[in-house]
């Protein structure tokens, strides 16, 4: 009997110990979540927080200067597959627009050596109406809560927060020109 009732304690010690655990390694990341969706619904009500940036081509330029334009704030890596996958159809989206649309580039890569090599391989992304940026020490995907690749942003003419995309997509569809249109009528 005192056998039964030692194994009997020691299973709950463990459950505890699980209990525990659980609490301690999983509800931060709940938390984090929650905050995660404050932030995004803070940015649709008083627009997105404006930020410096360096672009590749060297020109500093801070987002609230792209005001009265829509930005596709696009967070991607050259290793990451479905962002290399939706590029083209990125840059015809932005093509389109001649300058109402503006598509934020900004790279989670670790070298710019990576970025260029990606650069040689999309020549389409030196347009005006693309800002290439890299951030080297991930301080701008941390702003934004991303937590994966490909992830954009689209920001009315207003800089307020429209949607938010996780994944790859298609962007230029008939029912994505269809949408940006109607944005640009606003």
């Amino acid at each position: 009997m005192k056998q039964h009732l030692k194994a009997l304690g020691i299973v709950l010690i463990l459950a505890a110990v699980l209990v525990w655990g659980f609490n301690f390694f999983f509800m931060p990341k709940v938390q984090q979540a929650s905050t995660s969706a404050t932030n995004l619904t803070d940015m649709e009500k008083n627009g997105v927080p404006s930020f410096s940036f360096k672009q590749l081509n060297g020109e500093s330029l801070e987002l609230s200067q792209l005001k009265g334009h829509v930005v596709i704030v696009n967070f991607w890596a050259s290793w990451c597959g479905p962002c290399v996958e939706e590029v083209p159809s990125l840059i015809k989206l932005v093509k389109e627009f001649k300058g109402d649309v503006q598509l934020l580039a900004i790279s989670g890569d670790s070298s710019l050596e990576d970025i260029n090599v990606f650069m040689k391989s999309f020549p389409e992304l030196k347009n005006e109406n693309i800002k290439i940026v890299w951030d080297q020490d991930r301080s701008l995907m941390k702003k934004f809560d991303i937590e994966r690749l490909p992830e954009s942003l689209i920001l009315a003419q207003d800089q307020h927060l429209l949607k938010k995309i996780s994944g790859s997509i298609n962007w230029y569809t008939p029912e994505s020109l269809s949408y940006l249109k109607d944005l640009l009528k606003k």
